[in-house]
């Protein structure tokens, strides 16, 4: 199982970078929790529901952020369900026309198939931690 979970986050982003929301859609669990780095300058703490996300991340998102994209550096995973993603946010604010080049991990934990879960970290040791584990 645990190589399908990396591959239903490689899947994941693949769809988010091509805007397809409709095929994203049922690798989201209806209860999906989402904690980006990103909330500060979108004004949202977290999110824990599908719709919400999605809102997030093809309304939200390219509204704020031009050219917005995830650059992955490494994705593996960490066993009972968990994934980590290091990985670059690249972009430009709309508003502001600051460059956006933010170092991210992230811990993703899948059940039965979808992601019921994403969690943005500053570093990777921090995510790893996180996930109860160290390098």
């Amino acid at each position: 199982m645990s190589e399908e979970n990396v591959e239903i986050v490689r899947r994941a982003l693949d769809f988010f970078s091509r805007s397809d929301r409709a095929s994203i859609e049922p690798l989201l669990h209806p209860d999906v929790e989402w904690r980006t780095v990103l909330g500060p300058l979108l004004g949202v703490d977290a999110l824990s529901d599908r719709d919400s996300a999605l809102r997030l991340g093809f309304e939200e998102i390219p509204d704020a952020v031009e050219d917005f994209h995830v650059q992955v550096e490494e994705l593996r995973d960490l066993g009972e369900g968990g994934v980590l993603l290091v990985a670059r946010y690249l972009g430009k604010g709309k508003a502001s026309g600051i460059e956006i080049d933010e170092q991210i991990s992230c811990i993703y934990r899948l059940r039965d198939g979808m992601i019921l879960s994403v969690r943005d970290y500053r570093s990777r040791q921090e995510a790893l931690e996180a996930a109860g584990l160290r390098e």
